[in-house]
C-alpha cells in the first residue's frame, strides 16, 4: 500500500521535465539563449576555453547518418557570471560555477562546427479532429564539415555553432539539470 507513495516524487520530476522547451539564438546572436520551464535554475556566463578534449572523429563522413556525434569537452575559465535565474536561489558555487574558476564540462552537441535545425511537427485537420504529428529528433549527419543535428521545437530555425578551440570566448546558459553541460554558444565579439 506504501508503495504508491514512493512514485509520488518520480511522477512529479516527470512533470517538471517534460514541460521544458528550448529557443535557441539564432545565427545573428538575437533572441534568449534558452527557456526553460520557471522552475529551473540557470546561469549565464561568458567563458574562455582553456582546453579541448575532442573525441576521435575517425569514421565521420560526408552525408553519412551518425549514430552520435562526438563527446567532446573543455576545460573553461569562467571571465563573468552575467545572470543567475528561476525559481530557487541555488548555489552554483557549490558545483564549482563561480567568476575565475577553471571547471570541465561536456557539450551536448560538439565543440566542433555544427548546425542545430528545429524542425516542427505537422498539423493536420480532418472534420472536428485536429491532429499534430511531433518529428522525432533522430537523425544526425555529417555535411561540408558541419555536424548537422534535426531536433523537435515550437519554430523553424537554424543555428550554426562555429566551432571553439583554446582561447576561444562564448557566452552560454548552463541549467541546473542531472548533467550540466554546453548546449548553445554565442562566440563573443572579441574571442581569438
Amino acid at each position: 500500500m506504501k508503495r504508491w507513495l514512493l512514485l509520488v516524487p518520480a511522477l512529479m520530476l516527470v512533470v517538471i521535465i517534460s514541460g521544458c522547451t528550448t529557443e535557441p539564438v539564432d545565427s545573428q546572436g538575437q533572441g534568449a539563449l534558452s527557456q526553460v520551464a520557471p522552475l529551473s535554475e540557470y546561469v549565464d556566463i561568458e567563458v574562455t576555453v582553456v582546453s579541448l578534449s575532442l573525441e576521435d572523429p575517425e569514421g565521420y563522413y560526408e552525408g553519412d547518418e551518425l549514430y552520435r556525434a562526438p563527446r567532446d569537452s573543455a576545460v573553461i575559465r569562467i571571465d563573468k557570471i552575467v545572470e543567475t535565474g528561476g525559481s530557487y536561489d541555488f548555489d552554483w558555487t557549490s558545483v564549482g560555477i563561480k567568476e575565475g574558476s577553471e571547471v570541465p564540462l561536456d557539450f551536448k552537441y560538439t565543440v566542433r562546427p555544427a548546425k542545430i535545425i528545429t524542425v516542427v511537427g505537422e498539423t493536420t485537420q480532418s472534420n472536428d479532429n485536429v491532429s499534430h504529428q511531433q518529428i522525432v529528433p533522430t537523425e544526425i549527419t555529417f555535411e561540408d564539415v558541419y555536424f548537422v543535428f534535426r531536433i523537435n521545437g515550437n519554430s523553424e530555425t537554424e543555428t550554426t555553432l562555429p566551432g571553439l578551440k583554446e582561447g576561444s570566448r562564448f557566452k552560454t546558459r548552463l541549467w541546473r539539470t542531472f548533467e550540466t553541460v554546453v548546449e548553445k554558444y554565442e562566440i563573443l565579439k572579441d574571442s581569438k
